[in-house]
């Protein structure tokens, strides 16, 4: 770009008075951020200007102020209602009509807002009404399957268990109760119509192996599962159950022997 045919185009005077198109404008500005030369041109154009415009400034009339001021003065009542004018009540405008409708628009508003409201908040009561039903359903189908579940398995071990007999000793000679023994050595116990023990006593069952006792375990009463696993054994010739102090005992307490039954 020649710089001194740019400053003599005329277009920085043009800037200057206000008169340049936006695209000229920005043109003169960017290369006014990388030209010393043209951004002196611009800055002298300006002050020319400012000089010509105080030059040929014309000082007011003395008598201008004064005349503005009179201009000014008027009795306010006077100008402002002439003799036919009405001072206009707002009670029955249209202003207040707008109000009152506002007002009903705002109660209508917040009525469809509440009812809103609820309504969510009853679809939300149903909803969770409904995810309770569905999960007391649920629990409840899932200990209907576990009782199943358990009928299965007591099912199965009737079959492939042999079923033995425990009868009363001679001091409790009413009393009946049933040991299921497995081909693979499993035992169950079923205490049939033995009493409730007290609340510091278990019945213990025991097995004869080899003309001596071996401990299978504790009976739960506690369990809502009548038939209960035990220990299992390997060739026992009988088996008894005693009360025992809660927690067992190494060996049996023969004088609290109930009852007792052979295999085979």
């Amino acid at each position: 770009m020649d710089i001194n045919a740019y400053i003599s185009s005329g277009i920085i005077e043009q800037y200057a008075l206000g008169n340049a198109t936006p695209e000229e404008s920005s043109i003169l500005e960017c290369v006014m951020k990388n030209n010393s030369e043209v951004q002196k041109a611009v800055l002298e154009a300006q002050n020319t200007l400012g000089d010509l415009a105080l030059i040929q400034s014309v000082a007011p009339a003395e008598d201008l102020k004064a005349k503005i001021a009179q201009k000014l003065q008027f009795n306010t009542t006077e100008n402002l209602l002439d003799s036919d004018d009405k001072i206009i009540s707002f009670e029955n405008t249209p202003i207040n009509e707008a109000k009152s409708k506002t007002k009903t628009l705002n109660f209508f508003t917040i009525a469809a807002s509440l009812l809103l409201l609820l309504s969510l908040g009853w679809g939300i009561l149903i909803t969770t009404s409904k995810n309770s039903q569905i999960e007391i359903l649920a629990k409840n189908n899932e200990a209907l399957k576990n009782k199943i579940d358990a009928a299965e398995q007591q099912n199965n071990i009737l079959i492939s268990s042999d079923k033995i007999k425990l009868l009363g000793v001679e001091t409790h000679p009413e009393l009946i109760a049933t040991v299921l023994f497995s081909t693979d050595n499993l035992v169950y116990l079923q205490l049939g119509n033995l009493p409730q023990p007290p609340s510091d006593k278990q019945y213990q069952l025991w097995a004869i192996v080899d003309g001596a006792p071996v401990d299978l375990g504790l009976y739960d009463q506690g369990s809502s599962t009548q038939l209960q696993p035990m220990k299992p054994v390997q060739n026992p010739q009988a088996f008894a159950i005693t009360l025992e102090n809660k927690g067992g005992s190494p060996t049996p307490s023969m004088e609290q022997m109930y009852v007792m039954g052979k295999v085979g």
